[in-house]
């Protein structure tokens, strides 16, 4: 079975009615976790810094806001994401809200997830490896072979159930509204159950 990057490699650039597509409507839900001192809508890498997670443009070509669908798919794509054995702290996660975003315009993502991966000639393993090269080759592709697509919809890496979007930065900051804040410190019951649900735990011993 050829790999990831020589699918990719060899795959024609593809118009944006050869795309298989999901659409976001008008006031759906997306749903982002931020730092609880900082606005829930962001474009990143910031200017100037290097590319940083799995769909950025190689070259700052665009900007990318990462969002799910549920917040079990948010907390799992950033809060358990990174500790190992799935240990960390309280005060990592109570560092942290989460928040309801609803487009003000309808939003075309590129479905690269079951039937999708087949149609995008990739594989799974454009989300499952730790290489971000070719998933961000494959974003830029997207991004300047179709101008009406606004990014891309992917089965987290982390529980495959959950469903996460990337929006590139031409869905504008004023396309989306941020519905309601939570903070994970005033929310200690639903961090629980999702601590519980992904078998994760809180570091107790102190501080080094």
């Amino acid at each position: 079975m050829p790999t990831a990057a020589r699918r990719l490699a060899i795959s024609p650039t593809r118009s944006p009615s050869e795309l298989l597509t999901v659409e976001l409507p008008v006031n759906s839900e997306l749903i982002r976790i931020h730092h609880k001192g900082r606005g829930p809508v962001f474009f990143g890498p910031p200017s100037g810094s290097l590319p940083q997670n799995r769909f950025d443009a190689p070259r700052g070509e665009y900007r990318i806001l990462y969002a799910a669908a549920r917040l079990e798919g948010a907390f799992v794509e950033t809060v358990l994401r990174r500790p190992q054995g799935r240990i960390l702290r309280r005060a990592y996660v109570d560092g942290r809200a989460w928040t309801i975003l609803r487009p003000r315009r309808l939003v075309v993502l590129a479905k690269i997830y079951d039937e999708g991966l087949q149609v995008h000639g990739i594989d799974a393993s454009l989300i499952s490896t730790d290489d971000y090269a070719d998933s961000r080759k494959f974003a830029l592709q997207v991004f300047n072979s179709s101008p009406s697509i606004d990014g891309l919809a992917y089965r987290s890496r982390y529980d495959n159930g959950e469903i996460c979007y990337a929006l590139f930065d031409r869905v504008a900051a004023v396309d989306l509204t941020a519905v309601s804040t939570e903070r994970f410190d005033g929310k200690p019951d639903r961090v629980d159950e999702l601590m519980e649900r992904y078998r994760a735990v809180f570091d107790t011993s102190a501080p080094v």
